[in-house]
Parts: C-alpha cells; structure tokens; sequence
C-alpha cells in the first residue's frame, strides 16, 4: 500500500508547490531592471530576454532602465519594489559588487542579491577615439607617457569595472589618467566617436564590436587573456608587455533577485531563465554580440559563482586602493 502512495503523495506535493508559485506569481509584473542606459550591453541582453521569458512564464514581463550613480539607482529601485512586482536586476560586477564597496551613497551590500541566471562572459576592449595616434598597447602607452596632459578616459562611475581597469592600466605603465565619468556605456561611446574623450574600456557586447568594425572607434588592446575570434587583429594587453602580462580582466551578465525572494519563485525563475537562454536566435545574439554564453545553470553553481566573484573584484579594488567617495 505504502509504494502504491508514495507516488500519489510525491504527485500531490509536486503540484502543491507549482501552484504555490503560481500564486506568488500570479497578477505581478516580473520587472527586468537595467541599471544602465538603453543601448548598453546588459539592455540589449534584456530586450532579447524579455519576450522568450514572457511566453515561458506565461505572465508579463518588463524592461526597465535605471541609470545612474554607478548603477546603485537601479540597483535601490530593485531592493525597493512594490509588492506588484517581481524585480530581476540584470547587471555585471560593478553594480552589485563594486559600487557598494566603493560609493558611500549605495545603501546596499552584494550580499542583499544571490544570483538566479549567468547569462554570457565577455573580455573589455581598450578603445580609443578615431583620431588618436596609437594603434595598439606599446603605442598608446608611449603616447601617454609623453602627452603634456593626461589622456580622457570615460568611465560609468568611481570605483567602476572599467574605473579601476583604467587606474590599474595607467599604473603599469607609470602614466596619468584624466577619468571622467558618466552615466553608462552608451554616452561614453557616443563621445569617443565625436572624438570628445580619447579612451575607454568597452565590454564587448551590444554595439561595441559594430562600432570597432565600422571604424567609428579604435580598438587598441584585448583585457582576455587570449585574443578574440572576432577581432582577430586586436592584440591582448597581457601580452603587449611583460609588465601588463597579469593584465587579465572580464566581465560578465547576470540576472539576480533580492535575497528575500522565496526559494520556490528563485527556482521558477532559474529554471525559465535556464530554458530560455538556449533559444537559438538568442544563442546566436549572444555570440555575434562577441560575448561568450556561460554554462553555469545551478542555483548551487551561481551561488558558489557569485560569492567567488564577490571576493575577486572587491579584492581588486582594495590592490588599487580605491576608497568609498
């Protein structure tokens, strides 16, 4: 009798716990937060996502940018939403890593998120303005060093991913860097193209690897430590130099959910997430984007991912010696 229940019984707990999500879900927005400008790279991500997870869940998802203050604002409003919702952020270390550590204005830590999805890996670019005489790592790093002034580098706020690659470059190469700041990936690429800054570090993703293709930005160096299929002719920067050969730096694409979120809405979440992200058409945005897809799927694997990246990236800050502003 007892092994003719135990199959009802499992059958029974299994659609009590599937309707609980449902309910949990049911009449709330999911609210997909992008802590950047549209145009930036974790923007197109959610755009492509929004639909395919849409149809999966079977209930309305948005997309909604939040720029600002080093990505925090977004991050607050994610910690912030009303009851209506479901938030997802959709973000790289800096805003959920470093811009706590870093901006005492960010009233949050990295702890308040654990990660449900890792979408894709993806190398930074060194880039430069159409116009400026260097063409890859040794030449730029000689411009530099005899510039009467230092060379502009755009950034998306102090403390940064590309911030502190940018510090971590000019140290290297014992040079001086004029960082400005501003509010994503987006107006930073739009001023080097009007040749109004001369530098960035641009993930490689979005509209990064057109741009370097059609020649309205100059690509000068790989932050990978190997070089990229795609621009095969863009050398690494670890390797232009013995002295930047443990320059080796990436980023990536996450969707995390506060940690208050309950553990049955985390696993619908993961498992429509983890289904989703392998539709082809969007394997192949990720890939001719230059980004990598991850295979990093188990809320178990993203946990240990994301406390691994924790330590990594605010240990990079601290080698720098990147203070809280």
């Amino acid at each position: 009798m007892n092994r003719l229940l135990a199959p009802l019984a499992l059958a029974a707990a299994t659609l009590l716990a599937a309707t609980t999500v449902h309910a949990q879900l049911a009449g709330r927005t999911v609210s997909i937060i992008v802590p950047q400008p549209a145009g930036n790279p974790t923007d197109g991500v959610a755009r492509k996502l929004q639909p395919l997870l849409q149809k999966e869940l079977e209930q309305t998802v948005i997309v909604e940018n939040a720029p600002g203050a080093g990505g925090s604002i977004g991050v607050q409003k994610v910690l912030g939403s009303p009851p209506s919702t479901v938030p997802v952020l959709i973000a790289s270390q800096t805003e959920p890593i470093l811009t706590p550590f870093t901006t005492k204005a960010a009233r949050y830590k990295p702890e308040d998120f654990r990660a449900i999805a890792l979408v894709a890996r993806l190398p930074y670019i060194l880039v430069a303005r159409p116009g400026l005489a260097a063409a890859n790592p040794r030449e730029l790093a000689a411009l530099a060093k005899k510039s009467p002034a230092p060379l502009s580098l755009g950034d998306i706020g102090p403390g940064s991913m590309i911030h502190l690659l940018g510090e971590q470059w000019a140290r290297k190469n014992g040079v001086k860097l004029n960082q400005i700041s501003y509010r994503g990936v987006p107006p930073i690429s739009q001023d080097l193209m009007g040749e109004q800054i001369d530098l960035s570090f641009l993930p490689l993703g979005g509209a990064t690897l057109s741009m370097i293709q059609s020649g309205k930005v100059k690509a000068i160096g790989n932050s990978a430590g190997a070089v990229h299929p795609q621009l095969p002719q863009v050398t690494t920067i670890a390797g232009s130099d013995k002295a930047l050969s443990s320059f080796v730096y990436g980023t990536w694409i996450a969707l995390l959910v506060p940690t208050k979120t309950p553990a049955d809405v985390v696993e619908r979440l993961n498992k429509a997430l983890t289904t989703v992200m392998k539709d082809s058409d969007f394997q192949t945005y990720v890939t001719t984007s230059g980004m990598e897809p991850a295979n990093v799927s188990t809320l178990r694997d993203l946990d240990g991912f994301y406390a691994a990246e924790i330590q990594l990236y605010q240990g990079l800050a601290r080698e720098i010696g990147v203070t809280a502003e």
